[in-house]
């Protein structure tokens, strides 16, 4: 079962339930848009206190451009994107 601990200063009427809570704040803001990415990063750039960057994934070439499509498969999921870090979190 999904039992919130007591003293939770919210309630969950459906899943999934989607809260957002500013920085500084103390209280939550519940998100009531449609589920698409659009709809959601809109909401969270309207109602965020800090300025907002997408990190930028780097999409590393592979080795040999020759080589096996399972080679390839293989490098790429190895690989980890760089994430620039933001640091007024």
């Amino acid at each position: 079962m999904n039992d919130l601990p007591v003293g939770t200063p919210f309630k969950l009427t459906g899943f999934p339930t989607l809260k957002f809570k500013p920085a500084g704040s103390r209280e939550f803001i519940d998100y009531e848009g449609d589920r698409s990415i659009e709809s959601l990063v809109e909401f969270i750039h309207s109602k965020a206190k800090n300025s907002l960057t997408q990190p930028t994934i780097k999409t590393p070439e592979p080795e040999n451009p020759k080589a096996s499509p399972e080679t390839t498969h293989e490098a790429s999921t190895e690989a980890t994107p760089e994430v620039t870090p933001r640091e007024d979190l």
